[in-house]
């Protein structure tokens, strides 16, 4: 998920501490091609097309789909469990997004290794890179996106002029996109088939039964999953599923994002006025810190601040120019991590006092973030258009007037979101589970909050709830002894899971 402002540089949700690192192993490398099954789906074995660990055992693959459903080439990456007694059930790892790749290059896969050893499950960890993330063919990518997002960095325009560039653009690169392939048509983009092709994935390969762990959109997508394999059932068993910082369908899109934004900030106020090493180093309170926050939207609404931001990747330095709803978005963007807090409240105090390096620790990754590779925008904006509805004007501008705070920047988004151009003819639909799911919350997280998380288990009761008080989004990617524990669950899935007890608790209601 991700929040909507402005042109590919809105705050995106990756899970961060979820990516990991490869090596070419023995099982990597294979003769030559060979395909498993004839049907319209094809898994073809290839050697693996990065630098791994030696120690590694790793296979990779791809996986076609039928002409009918796009002809996509999804790349696939076996991290085999490296213990002697490793059990038969896969883990397949959804990552956020939409829009978000699996990594699937040397730095992801070492990153990855390191995941799965600290987790030790005891199991293989499959990763895929879904349509149009990562390096799956045909790739939705478009030039002219890319420039107009350069060249907006370094221009001062209003909220509303962005958005209206932005929709133009984006419009633009989707009919371009498919006059040039037709399997990008953006129908071929939604969350049911990518669970579609997860399950034909699946079906493949030689287990008899998978898991799933699914963090933030990743959760939708694997709840997608467990759906149409209660429609129809195949040989290959989905057993278990975690999903942490759930994003059901329902739950997201244009229609939540007044609501969204606005528990988000306040979420941040509240906590950053609690925390030791945030607002207290100043003495704000909760009201201090909003009316500071404000004013200092008001100061860049009126003057913008121009920042020269260093680029990851070595490349020329990055020009920007901050305006108001540009800092909204990197503010929003840190809000994720409640360790990011105080560097928010820096840059809040840099704006009032005219201080570039206070804002740049919170401006630099955002920034590079948005220019990655390992996110597509224009994916994000197929899928999260295929899976939900558009909701009536006057519904929207009523969300709007119930959240005022910070109205400015949410009053025009109903009316430039592209969903109206990419319109779903069938929404997500969202059903129960019938394997064991356990769903991970962190009490603190502003952007999939805790609330979903109790409505949905209060709506499926036969799941188990566990919710952390001192985390926020991708519990995950926070609670190591949580992460190390992951085994337990998995082990027995139909059992309560205790693990971790004292750093958080069930919800049992």
């Amino acid at each position: 998920m991700r929040a909507m402002i402005g042109l590919g540089i809105a705050a995106t949700l990756i899970v961060a501490s979820t990516l990991a690192y490869f090596l070419n192993s023995d099982t990597a490398q294979h003769q030559g091609p060979s395909a498993i099954g004839n049907e319209n789906y094809r898994f073809v074995k290839v050697s693996c097309w990065f630098d791994a660990d030696w120690q590694a055992s790793i296979s990779c693959g791809e996986l076609h789909t039928p002409k009918a459903q796009g002809q996509f080439v999804l790349p696939v990456v076996i991290l085999h469990a490296e213990d002697s007694t490793a059990k038969p059930d896969p883990i397949v790892y959804l990552q956020g997004g939409p829009g978000a790749s699996a990594g699937l290059h040397s730095e992801g896969i070492k990153r990855w290794l390191s995941w799965m050893r600290l987790a030790n499950t005891k199991r293989d960890l499959i990763l895929v890179d879904t349509r149009g993330t990562g390096s799956s063919k045909p790739a939705l990518v478009c030039a002219d996106y890319n420039r107009e997002n350069q060249k907006l960095m370094r221009e001062n325009k209003p909220l509303s002029d962005e958005l209206a560039q932005s929709y133009a653009i984006t419009a633009q690169c989707f009919n371009t996109a498919v006059k040039s392939n037709s399997n990008l048509d953006y129908r071929y983009f939604s969350t049911a088939l990518s669970a579609q092709d997860l399950r034909a994935l699946m079906a493949r390969l030689e287990y008899r039964e998978w898991n799933i762990v699914g963090v933030s959109y990743g959760t939708r997508l694997a709840l997608e999953v467990a759906r149409q394999e209660q429609l129809a059932p195949q040989r290959v068993r989905l057993r278990a599923m975690v999903l942490d910082s759930i994003y059901p369908a329902g739950f997201g899109g244009v229609q939540t994002w007044p609501q969204v934004l606005d528990d988000a900030m306040q979420r941040f106020f509240s906590g950053c006025a609690e925390q030791q090493s945030c607002a207290k180093k100043i003495g704000l309170s909760k009201n201090n810190l909003q009316d500071l926050f404000v004013s200092a939207l008001q100061r860049l609404r009126e003057t913008p601040v121009s920042l020269t931001v260093r680029h990851w990747n070595g490349e020329t330095p990055m020009y920007w120019l901050v305006n108001d709803h540009r800092f909204l978005s990197i503010v929003f963007a840190g809000i994720y991590d409640p360790a990011d807090w105080s560097k928010i409240l820096d840059a809040i105090v840099g704006v009032h006092q005219g201080r570039n390096d206070l804002l740049k620790p919170l401006a630099e990754p955002y920034l590079n973030n948005s220019v990655s590779a390992d996110f597509n925008s224009l994916t994000f904006t197929a899928v999260d258009c295929a899976d939900n509805p558009v909701l009536s004007e006057m519904d929207y501008v009523a969300a709007v007037a119930h959240y005022p705070l910070l109205q400015d920047y949410t009053r025009d988004q109903w009316r430039f979101q592209l969903c109206h151009e990419l319109r779903s003819t069938i929404p997500l639909q969202l059903a129960q589970p019938q394997m064991p799911t356990l769903i991970l919350a962190g009490a603190k997280d502003p952007i999939t909050p805790v609330k979903w998380a109790r409505e949905i288990h209060q709506r499926w009761p036969e799941t188990q709830l566990r919710i952390n008080e001192n985390l926020a989004h991708s519990v995950l990617g926070s609670d190591v002894c949580l992460l190390e524990n992951l085994g337990q669950f998995f082990d027995h899935p139909e059992s309560t899971f205790t693990a971790c007890s004292s750093l958080a608790r069930a919800i049992d209601e």
